[in-house]
């Protein structure tokens, strides 16, 4: 399998997961990024429990504000995965320490304890955004397509695959016109994909470039299509692979450093070698 489509179509890797050095310095570049974009809420970290307590209460079903209890909720849900990025940063502070040969037992220490507030924060993070998502009150609520994406999100670097599927498919199903519903339909064919579900890897992809996707998504999609169909082998498949990748090439060129840009790469050159 081609190593490109693990990095365009495989899950992505949990900083939370032991001794993963690479996958750290995403989500410390991920933080850095949203921190220079000023993405990342302001304010003090919540106090121990109070996040907690402000999810398991969604707003009573009459709310005279459900817009304020959503943006309540989707606050803290937001302060709360800032949290967990913040300790992807230490982290990777750590690994890249360990990799100088500057770690000792302080060091191991301290990455055991981040790693089990991260597991704590991330366990928070699903639970607050849960609450706003099955909140009656608040189906209507603007934030909620994005809090289900950002739930099935949390639930796949929790590990629980089948819960994040099944988030994805609500997203999909419940706000089909959202800017989020494309995402959802390509993380459902990524997770399909690496179950070996090509069939339905090729469908979700299908759909996500039938939304109101942009040229970054829709080159992912297609190139999880491509190797998707090279996966099933049926009669046409690696004609309708070809077409794909031919696709990607004439979205034009991503920026260059961005995965978009490795694929267009990996387009080009299995085009040129379509027997791969």
């Amino acid at each position: 399998m081609s190593r490109v489509l693990e990095s365009a179509a495989g899950a992505a890797g949990s900083f939370t997961e032991p001794r993963r050095a690479a996958a750290r310095r995403l989500a410390a570049l991920a933080a850095l990024a949203l921190a220079s974009a000023g993405c990342i809420a302001g304010g003090a970290p919540a106090r121990a429990g109070h996040a907690d307590a402000g999810a398991a209460a969604p707003a009573r079903p009459g709310h005279a504000d459900a817009g304020a209890a959503a943006e309540r909720l989707f606050r803290e849900a937001e302060s709360l995965a800032s949290r967990r990025r913040a300790i992807g940063v230490q982290l990777f502070v750590l690994d890249e320490a360990a990799e100088a040969g500057a770690a000792g037992e302080r060091a191991e220490a301290r990455r055991a304890a981040l790693e089990a507030e991260a597991a704590r924060v991330l366990s928070r993070t699903v639970a607050a955004y849960a609450a706003l998502v099955d909140a009656p009150a608040l189906r209507a609520a603007a934030q909620r397509p994005s809090a289900l994406l950002r739930l099935a999100q949390a639930l796949q670097d929790s590990g629980d695959l089948r819960g994040a599927e099944a988030r994805l498919r609500q997203l999909a199903l419940e706000h089909p016109a959202s800017r989020e519903a494309p995402e959802a339909h390509l993380a459902l064919a990524n997770l399909a994909f690496a179950a070996g579900r090509l069939d339905e890897a090729v469908s979700a992809c299908d759909a996500a470039l039938r939304g109101p996707a942009g040229a970054a998504l829709r080159k992912r999609a297609l190139y999880v299509k491509a190797w998707s169909l090279r996966g099933l082998g049926r009669e046409g498949a690696v004609e309708e692979a070809m077409e794909a990748l031919r696709a990607i090439v004439q979205l034009g060129p991503a920026p260059a450093g961005s995965p978009e840009a490795t694929i267009d790469e990996a387009a080009e050159r299995e085009l040129d070698r379509p027997t791969l």
